[in-house]
């Protein structure tokens, strides 16, 4: 008879599947913060808006990345550096804006993908 895995491992196993599930979940959530940060910010730069941008696409990277979903993590990785000069500068260009946007549309792709599985 196999030896059963220990209790503490099978509850950490099952903690973590929890937890990728609720990120699975929250991916599109995720991305409509940012679309609807992205558009406030191309109708007028507000740093508020540009934070909310910047910590979403950032903690994207992250946790795309803990998970292994690493085709999420270069879109965020690149929204994120992009809303981290909007708040250094405490503005965005019209070519930082459409290139956000840009980057937004492929992480919706990959997004999509991921979570065909």
């Amino acid at each position: 008879m196999p030896d059963k895995p220990p209790e503490d491992q099978v509850n950490l196993d099952e903690a973590v599947a929890e937890v990728r599930r609720e990120f699975d979940a929250g991916l599109p959530g995720r991305l409509e913060i940012l679309a609807s940060a992205l558009d406030s910010l191309t109708q007028k730069f507000d740093s508020g808006t540009a934070e909310t941008f910047f910590f979403n696409a950032h903690s994207l990277k992250g946790t795309a990345g803990a998970f292994r979903a690493d085709d999420l993590v270069g879109p965020a990785r690149q929204l994120s550096g992009i809303s981290r000069g909007w708040l250094k500068r405490g503005e965005a260009s019209v070519q930082e804006l459409t290139e956000a946007r840009e980057e937004l549309d492929q992480l919706r792709e990959a997004v999509a993908v991921y979570l065909r599985g």
